[in-house]
């Protein structure tokens, strides 16, 4: 018997490493792309450059955002509200998310444009102080310029989180983790670009150029919306459309917003920590009184921001999906006030996640440098690779606290309290703030300020980890801080000798060649690992054993799961959440007995059992043979699934199995997938097959309200053609396609149910027929049905039998219905006639029903007809209730409802009622023939495949001649059978008041067969259309014009403007006019080199040059001397220059300095003392600035901001051009004017 309470910590922990497959393989490609961006980054910008900290900063706002959002600060709220509303609320929350939608998207739209419009503001909050000197106002110039192009991510980025977790509460896992990698594509296409196009020779020092800060700024931007853009097909695949609701008062609302108050207080400090850690790393590529430091000048932001990239994917692998399938299945518990149950969710999380993130923090501490040397030791500034290693090495230090911290969090959010968690991020950025800002202050090396910042960072979250745990113990006492500890020492045991091992293997592989470096690596990581797994199994980490497994089954299994590859672009446009928990290998099927014809024997299962601890039986919805359909849920992934489960005595279950495993590569979105399946080698429960779930109708339940129109019907079997087409072409197909077994989803998607499955749980007899024509035929049969409401055959699904001709074959569609499409009428003709009419091509294969059906229908959508259809279905306009359709009777719409899986329908709302399997069952009504009508969903008989008709005889057309014998032509006024029929439009005679305002059903002949069998049914009455037009005079559906689109449109309209104002007012600030020529400059008397020995030179430089300052050649030059290793005199002093002498203290208002054609810094200096009678020469400092310019060629004029007397000036460059493999700096002519 199964069991229906076992929550071991076994079976749960199964339950969440299954979870995660689908989140984390998406999050792994996507992690993985954003380390070769990472890597990109640092080859083209360096990893300790002025221009790599420029792009680091300008996106740190944004990204920041990013990461709060992801870790939980907007969306953690919203999903226990989402949850409690789908649960509560009689639309399934529906009319909450549009609101709650609503009230965030303006809220986004509004915290945008503002931010926008004080970006250099924000900017200055983010940058230390030197940034805004005048040696680096370039950088600083380009840093607004660049901020200005990201800053509308903010926007985008909330969108995607809030869209992300719409998706999350209604168990839709995937599109969120997949659509980064949309992103990283993009941002590894922008700087690829980048590199084609200036390559790794320019000189990262010097501000970048304005065409790179486009490049740079709008590639970044363009990624963050694609990466949003990509969930909206997402949301309409589950159903979900989103219509702005304004009706905000009043609604409920005004819990998620007291909610969110805490979250933006929790915001708010992380913020104070980003903007502080931004602060002191942005200050480590800038000298204090100078210019950029250099090449390998200061481990900033990007060192730090690269290292925390590597550090952040165990977390994000592991840790974020971890959480993430916790949270709902967490809210439930919670919810449920099962307090124990949220502790344990929580202790079993957390003890997942520590199992892989206690190694993956030791290998940081001892392998961070060979694996940063082999990943970001290339390119630009190669040297900076020790930077990032130094820096990771520190941040493994945080790893295991901050996981803790952060799984603990989630345990609050479940519980709906943000506001505990502020309080605790409030203690931890103190904590971050004050370490940070000491151990900064602790030294005075630039290299080692990233490092620094990342042991501040884990420092507070040791303190972190603890207070937490502290706090959450408080509200939930099953929490076991003993449990945790004990489990984190097994790990480290199990971890520590391998890892010694590694380490004596990275300093022995230290300074090596890159091959031997590399070697030792991949030897290390493979030591660490085996002897982590071997010794976790003897010390009992149960979870280690339990990954082992779970990687043997999938490498033992991996070809039947997926056989068909699946590109990530297809995971996302499927529905994302197929499981990638591999299927069982069996027996072969050849070797198994000859199966004898099931007896059923009596249920075996009841509701509320619980197969292998994960899919719990809710509803039993049919029974057919041996086999029990139920409607279940899956308590890993908390979604709805469909389950047949056979008797523990099924002698075939060996070939169900096999034949569930063949359809594995039905993975295109039109069908519901094959997730599993399961052999019961105890016989506990019954073998099963886990099937997807889908709400909607199956297309019989759907013609019980009439026919569908010619788009609907050309629409459903182009759709179910164009999914049979891959599969014919592996040679798989249906064999049972039928109205049974096609669905019509909520949001009017079509489904094809029980691919391969339904033949392998229910044989029939087949005839001797090619299976893929007998599919093709199905859908010839399918569109008939669908136009005429009739079926092609004897009566069956619910519909009564076509009219036929004298020879006893169904006519057309349009003998049927004359208001029918010809077109389609014919392609029915080309599908199920032997010989077509008029010699017309036979169409024999599902691409080629697909392709003649799109003819028709060109860019037409059927799906909002369909949806509307489900959500409204149009009731017959009668004065009494019509008979149920003869063969239906004691069956009806609520027997056959079942689910959108094998033999039944999924349930649309209010269509079905649950029916127990020993509840009693009227027994099927006699058909005219005498026959037994069949469908009752809990009869034993299997249903025959084909029609008897078809049976007799093979060959035969099943399509007549024109001529109609049946009861069409007895009708006075040859008024088709169309249930949309209108009086005026027939011209029926005026004094037949039933006729008049009566839509005959299509399977009664004439009016006078109708029984008074009481009053109707309550109805909503639906206008039929006015007409009925072919396919090829129908336009394309329409939807209502929507006002919050325009309105959308205009706000974020508002965002872009301001964004570009910005952008412009930047431009023109750089470039307004150049003031008036300056007047003839004064003749110098002498001039004389100043490198002072008190600011570290040498006393002279070049002093033999300085005539050329003077000389009016602007072809010879005073140089300095060549520096090897950076643009700012290889750090060892501020500056070198020239000084002029006058002869004599004048006005000056002018400087003109001719630098050449490489990129220079300098200032304009004079005396500090104006009284002095020789200029000073010990210092800079006894030199008073007046102005400057920053990364200038050419004649640089100098306008000062007022006209000074002096006698000397000094010109001081700051930083110099590239010269080969060195740096020099040039002064051709200095000009002085009044």
């Amino acid at each position: 018997m199964a069991d229906r309470t076992d929550r071991t910590p076994q079976a749960a922990s199964r339950r969440l490493l299954n979870a995660t497959a689908i989140m984390a393989s998406g999050t792994l490609i996507s992690r993985v792309l954003g380390f070769v961006k990472a890597g990109l980054l640092v080859i083209a910008l360096g990893a300790t450059t002025a221009q790599g900290d420029t792009y680091s900063v300008a996106t740190v706002v944004p990204n920041t955002l990013y990461m709060l959002v992801a870790g939980g600060a907007l969306n953690t709220v919203l999903v226990p509200q989402i949850v409690r509303h789908a649960r509560n609320d009689a639309d399934g929350g529906e009319a909450f998310i549009n609101r709650i939608m609503t009230a965030f998207l303006v809220l986004l739209v509004a915290v945008t444009a503002l931010v926008t419009l004080v970006t250099p503001l924000v900017m200055s909050l983010w940058t230390e102080s030197t940034w805004r000197t005048a040696e680096n106002a370039g950088h600083w110039q380009q840093l607004v310029f660049m901020a200005y192009l990201t800053m509308p991510q903010l926007f985008f980025y909330g969108a995607f989180f809030l869209i992300g977790q719409v998706l999350n509460a209604r168990d839709n896992f995937g599109p969120m983790m997949w659509a980064p990698i949309l992103n990283n594509v993009v941002a590894i296409g922008v700087l690829g670009v980048f590199l084609a196009v200036w390559g790794t020779d320019t000189d990262p020092t010097v501000p970048f150029t304005d065409h790179q800060v486009l490049l740079l700024g709008l590639g970044s931007t363009l990624g963050i919306v694609v990466q949003t853009l990509a969930l909206v097909p997402a949301m309409r695949r589950i159903g979900f459309h989103y219509r702005p609701r304004w009706d905000l008062r009043g609604q409920g609302l005004g819990e998620t917003f007291h909610l969110a108050k805490w979250m933006l207080g929790y915001v708010l400090l992380t913020t104070v920590v980003q903007i502080v850690n931004t602060r002191l790393g942005s200050g480590a590529t800038m000298a204090t009184g100078g210019g950029p430091r250099g090449a390998d000048g200061g481990a900033g932001v990007t060192a730090y921001n690269t290292a925390y990239l590597v550090w952040l994917l165990p977390h994000s692998l592991l840790t974020v999906s971890l959480a993430t399938a916790m949270l709902p299945s967490a809210s439930r518990l919670a919810a449920a006030h099962d307090m124990a149950g949220v502790a344990a969710e929580t202790t079993r999380t957390l003890r997942l996640a520590l199992t892989f993130l206690v190694p993956a923090a030791v290998g940081f501490l001892v392998l961070g440098l060979p694996f940063s040397r082999l990943a970001f030791g290339h390119g630009a500034t190669n040297a900076g690779y020790a930077a990032i290693g130094w820096t990771l090495m520190a941040l493994a230090v945080a790893l295991v606290p901050y996981t803790i911290q952060y799984v603990y969090l989630r345990g609050f959010y479940a519980l709906e309290d943000t506001r505990t968690p502020f309080f605790l991020q409030l203690v931890i950025s103190a904590v971050n703030v004050v370490a940070a800002i000491a151990f900064v202050a602790f030294g005075d090396d630039p290299m080692t300020v990233a490092p620094r910042l990342a042991l501040a960072y884990g420092l507070s979250y040791l303190v972190g980890a603890w207070v937490t745990h502290r706090a959450l113990k408080r509200r939930l006492a099953g929490i076991s801080g003993g449990e945790v500890l004990r489990h984190t020492v097994q790990l480290l045991v199990a971890v520590l000798p391998g890892a010694l091992v590694a380490l004596l293997i990275a300093g022995l592989t230290e300074g090596s060649a890159y091959l031997v470096v590399l070697g030792g690596f991949v030897g290390a990581v493979a030591l660490v690992l085996l002897s982590f797994f071997f010794l976790a199994k003897r010390l009992g980490v149960r979870e280690a054993t339990e990954l082992v497994g779970v990687l043997r089954r999938r490498g033992a299994s991996g070809a039947a799961d997926d056989s068909a590859p699946v590109s990530a672009g297809d995971a996302v446009g499927a529905t994302a959440e197929r499981t990638q928990s591999a299927l069982l290998e069996y027996p072969d099927p050849a070797a198994a007995p000859e199966s004898d014809p099931a007896v059923y024997t009596g249920p075996h299962n009841q509701t509320g059992d619980v197969l292998d601890h994960r899919f719990r039986l809710d509803q039993p919805l049919n029974r057919r043979g041996s086999t029990v359909t139920w409607r279940g849920w899956d308590l890993n992934l908390s979604r709805p699934v469909l389950l047949h489960v056979m008797d523990p005595d099924e002698r075939r279950v060996l070939e169900i199995l096999d034949q569930a495993r063949q359809a594995a590569p039905a993975v295109d979105a039109r069908f519901l997938r094959v997730w599993d399946a399961v052999l019961d080698e105890g016989g506990s429960h019954g073998s099963y097959i886990v099937c997807e779930y889908a709400p909607g109708q199956s297309m019989e339940l759907a013609l019980q309200h009439g026919p569908f129109t010619d788009v609907e019907a050309a629409w459903v079997v182009r759709e179910v053609a164009a999914g049979l087409v891959g599969m014919h072409a592996q040679g798989l197909h249906h064999r049972q396609l039928n109205p049974d077994t096609v669905v019509v989803t909520a949001s009017g998607n079509v489904k094809i149910v029980g691919f391969l499955v339904e033949h392998a749980l229910h044989p029939t007899p087949t005839l001797d027929e090619d299976p893929e024509r007998a599919d093709v035929r199905a859908l010839g049969q399918l569109l008939y049905a669908g136009l005429t409401g009739r079926w092609p055959g004897q009566a069956r699904y619910g519909l009564r039998a076509a009219p036929t001709d004298n020879k006893g074959r169904p006519v057309v569609p349009r003998q049927v219905n004359r208001k029918i499409s010809l077109e389609l009428s014919d392609i029915v003709d080309r599908i199920l006639s032997k010989v077509p009419r008029g010699r017309a091509t036979r169409l024999e294969t599902a691409a080629e029903v697909t392709a003649a059906l799109s003819a028709i229908l060109g860019n037409v959508d059927g799906s909002h007809l369909l949806e509307t259809r489900l959500k409204y279905p149009i009731e017959h306009v009668r004065i009494t209730a019509p008979k149920p359709p003869r063969g239906d009777r004691g069956t009806g719409a609520g027997a056959r409802a079942g689910a959108a899986g094998i033999g039944a329908a999924t349930v649309a709302a209010g269509a079905f009622e649950a029916t127990h399997l020993d509840a009693p069952v009227d027994p099927p009504a006699p058909m005219d023939d005498g026959a037994t009508a069949r469908h009752d969903p809990f009869t034993l008989d299997s249903e025959p495949l084909e029609d008897d008709l078809l049976a007799a005889d093979p060959d035969m057309d099943l399509l007549g001649a024109d001529e109609v014998t049946g009861p069409l032509q007895t009708r006075a006024d040859d008024r088709p059978a169309s249930p949309w029929a209108s009086p005026d439009e027939e011209d029926l005679p005026a004094d037949s008041l039933e006729e008049e305002i009566s839509t005959q059903a299509f399977w009664l002949d004439d009016v006078d067969d109708v029984e008074d069998d009481g009053p109707a049914p309550p109805y909503t009455p639906i206008p039929p259309p006015r007409s009925t037009v072919s396919v090829s005079q129908q336009a394309p559906s329409q939807d209502p014009p929507r006002r919050w689109q325009g309105l959308l449109f205009g706000v974020f309209a508002l965002v872009l403007i301001a964004s570009l104002g910005g952008v412009f007012v930047n431009q023109f600030n750089k470039s307004r006019a150049v003031p008036p020529t300056p007047a003839a400059p004064y003749a110098l008397v002498s001039a004389r080199d100043f490198d002072p020995a008190g600011d570290g030179g040498d006393a002279v430089e070049n002093p033999d040059q300085v005539r050329y300052v003077m000389d009016g050649d602007p072809s010879t030059a005073w140089t300095t001397e060549r520096y090897g290793r950076s643009a700012n005199f290889n750090g060892r002093k501020p500056g070198a220059g020239v000084i002029v002498d006058l002869g004599e203290v004048k006005e000056v208002s002018w400087v003109t300095v001719d630098v050449g054609p490489g990129p220079t810094s300098a200032d304009i200096r004079v005396p500090a003392d104006p009284t002095v009678s020789a200029p000073p020469m010990e210092s800079r400092d006894e030199w008073r600035r007046l102005d400057g310019f920053t990364a200038s060629t050419g004649a640089v004029e100098v306008k000062l901001d007022a006209t000074i007397e002096t006698r000397w000036l000094l010109v001081y460059l700051t930083a110099m051009p590239r010269d080969g493999a060195n740096f020099v700096g040039s002064i051709h002519e200095i000009r002085v004017s009044p």
